[in-house]
This record gives structure tokens, sequence and C-alpha cells, in this order.
């Protein structure tokens, strides 16, 4: 029996158009894993996004009593960090470190911006947080605000935090990562806790490079 040849063409441009669209899709999925994975920074230092992440909107305080909201964000590179000023370790030492490395990061990123987002804001009142901040660096900033506020702005980020305990001397667990956020205001990466200014600097820059490669 001979085989109509119109219905023979319709049979393989339907087979083209098949195997197409299952390339297609291929190299969509394909790529969509891709740009998901970070990029892991040297010595397990932190991580870089293949695809910076929205900041939704939020409206603090700032220990200059200004205004902080994610358009603030923008046009700065900013490191961002969560504690309070009752912090007994992790607080001052990530300050600290950081105060270390800003004068070196602030010559070669003059818009570079470090902000303390209080997890405290029951005691950390604007006064009290605009002291701790600067006796670290006075270009440091404090934001803090109402509870549900800050919590819209932690829980976009990743970050933890609980009370140990009830009454005037408690403390707050919490994450204790330093987040990157780009200057079009995404989160575009994290550095882990630990690090000494000098090791923390050249992590900054090499994830600056990473994401100018994206």
């Amino acid at each position: 029996m001979n085989m109509n040849p119109f219905m023979s063409n319709q049979k393989i441009i339907v087979l083209v158009v098949f195997l197409c669209s299952t390339l297609m899709a291929s190299l969509f999925v394909y790529h969509l894993r891709h740009q998901s994975s970070p990029t892991l920074l040297a010595n397990d230092q932190g991580m870089v996004f293949s695809v910076a992440r929205p900041i939704k909107s939020f409206q603090l305080s700032t220990s200059e009593s200004k205004l902080l909201t994610e358009q603030n964000f923008r046009h700065h590179w900013t490191l961002l960090f969560f504690g309070f000023t009752h912090c007994t370790n992790v607080c001052p030492v990530t300050l600290n470190m950081l105060k270390n490395a800003y004068e070196k990061l602030h010559l070669i990123y003059p818009n570079l911006q470090i902000i303390l987002i209080s997890l405290d804001p029951e005691r950390d009142h604007l006064q009290t947080l605009s002291h701790y901040t600067h006796s670290f660096h006075p270009d440091f900033i404090g934001a803090t605000g109402q509870i549900q506020e800050i919590h819209k702005l932690q829980s976009q980020l990743g970050i933890f935090s609980a009370r140990d305990h009830d009454g005037t001397a408690y403390q707050i667990q919490h994450t204790s990562s330093i987040l990157l956020i780009n200057p079009q205001g995404k989160w575009a990466g994290l550095f882990k806790y630990g690090m000494n200014s000098e090791q923390f600097s050249k992590a900054f820059i090499d994830s600056i490079n990473v994401l100018g490669r994206y």
C-alpha cells in the first residue's frame, strides 16, 4: 500500500516540531537548574546567588531618625546584619570585624553601607541603637521599628531569631550571617560568621567579581 505523500510529510513535520519542543524544554530546565545553583566562595566563607532575590516592601526607622525601606538598598552595596545591642558575643565581634573591613573596603566602594537591624525593638530605642552602632563606626546605620516590620524583612532573608527566656536580662539567639544586598536592592548572597577582617574583605571582593560574571 502506497503512503499518501501529504500524510508522510505531515508526520515528519509533527516529529520535527516534537523533537524541537523537547530540546527547548530540556534546555530551559537545564538553564533553570543552572541558574538556581549558588556559587560557593573559597573556604566555605559564603555564597553568591546566581539570581539575586527581590526584597518586598518594609518600613523601619534608622538611628539617624530617617526611614529605612527597600528603596534605601538601591545604588549601594549593602552589608546587612541582624542583631541587638545587648548581644554579648556574636554582634560585637561581627561589628568590630566589619569596622576593620569597612576601613579598607570603603576606599574601593565609597557607597558601601553597613546596616544593623535590631531584633530587640523593646530595648533598642533609636538613641540606644545610634550610640551602639556609632561606637563601632560613625558611618554604621542601625534600624529598628515595629516587630511586625522586622519580622517582615527577616522572613524574606531567612533570618531566625528566638528569645532564650522572658525577663529584662533575656538574650536572643539569631542567625549570624552577614547578607549582601546589590545596588539594585536585591539580596545577592551571604557570608558566614567568624571570619577576620582580611578574610571578609577578600570574600566580599570575590563575591563582587562573581556577580560581575553573571
